[in-house]
């Protein structure tokens, strides 16, 4: 009972400004950055269904603005996908580049062209709105490969894509300050 006490303590201290170390240390101050480029080539494999290029542009486009990715620095560009949805090709390429921001510490913080805060982020159907349930095999392979070269930390990471095709994944990232 006692330790039920204490969990319920610390869940209530997480929701107090200030208490970072209950809320996994994220720094409620904003911090010193520069933008960092990152041009990275996503090999899609075997999907379980054909993509086209647009519907592929819509989901990596979606996920990188919900990452904080500015609009104006953001490209990307699909190939090896199909024309229509019912083409053969389910191993498409994504080629992406965009900026996310990079923090500085101690001296180097003198170079900071930006501020940044810590940042929950969930994408999951409806979440860029292009995602549908049934683009969990696809989701999963972004996280294997997009994500996992991005300086975020999955948090939560649901990617049973059994008949339901509920799925989510939520980071934790930096992102630009606005304001």
């Amino acid at each position: 009972m006692r330790r039920l006490r204490d969990i319920a303590f610390v869940c209530l201290l997480a929701l107090i400004p200030g208490c970072a170390w209950a809320r996994g240390a994220l720094p409620v101050k904003a911090q010193p950055a520069v933008w960092r480029t990152y041009d990275l080539i996503v090999d899609l494999d075997n999907l379980s269904r054909t993509y086209t290029c647009d519907q592929l542009w819509y989901v990596f486009h979606g996920i990188l603005l919900r990452l904080g990715a500015p609009i104006d620095t953001l490209n990307v560009l699909p190939y090896h996908c199909s024309r229509t949805p019912s083409g053969d090709l389910r191993s498409p390429r994504v080629q992406v580049s965009f900026r996310m921001p990079a923090v500085l510490h101690g001296a180097s913080a003198k170079w900071a062209e930006l501020s940044a805060v810590r940042r929950l982020i969930a994408i999951r159907p409806g979440e860029p709105k292009r995602l549908k349930p049934t683009d969990c095999p696809l989701m999963r392979q972004i996280r294997e490969t997009l994500l996992a070269s991005l300086p975020v930390k999955v948090l939560h990471s649901d990617l049973d894509c059994g008949a339901g095709q509920r799925f989510g994944v939520t980071v934790r990232l930096w992102v630009a300050r606005r304001g």
